[in-house]
């Protein structure tokens, strides 16, 4: 299967902790949903240029930075600078779902500082974590 890896629109990416998929973009930002499993944990990462939103849509998440951490549950949210190291675990039995805001639009900007899963130093996921979208993986149209 031949994917171009910039094209997120047609594809979910496979995580050790659970997946992730892109749910609208534009030239300004791009909105990702992550569904974490429960008791996984995504890298403790930076962005060095993102500016990253993240709101609880479902479950409890743990956001944890290199000193301290937050629990959010559904509608709460949190503004994470550039450089801010943090990680999202999900707390909840059935898993956890939180959308990701991100600007700009650069999933290349990423630093693994820690990981679980043997990923540190190395970048986003290879097209072979890619699988096709479904139904079910909400895509908002943008209106002009």
């Amino acid at each position: 299967m031949q994917i171009n890896e910039s094209d997120f629109k047609t594809h979910v990416v496979n995580k050790p902790w659970g997946y992730e998929y892109l749910a609208f973009e534009n030239s300004n930002l791009a909105i990702w949903v992550l569904h974490i499993d429960y008791g996984q944990s995504t890298s403790l990462h930076c962005h060095t240029k993102k500016l990253t939103g993240l709101i609880c849509l479902d479950g409890e998440v743990q956001i944890s930075f290199i000193n301290n951490k937050q629990i959010i549950k559904p509608m709460d949210k949190i503004m994470i600078r550039p450089t801010l190291f943090h990680s999202s675990k999900s707390l909840t039995k059935d898993g956890s779902i939180i959308i990701e805001i991100e600007t700009p639009v650069d999933k290349d900007d990423l630093v693994r500082l820690k990981d679980f899963y043997g990923r540190e130093n190395k970048k986003y996921e290879s097209k072979e974590k890619y699988r096709p979208r479904t139904e079910e993986d909400v895509w908002l149209e943008h209106s002009k």
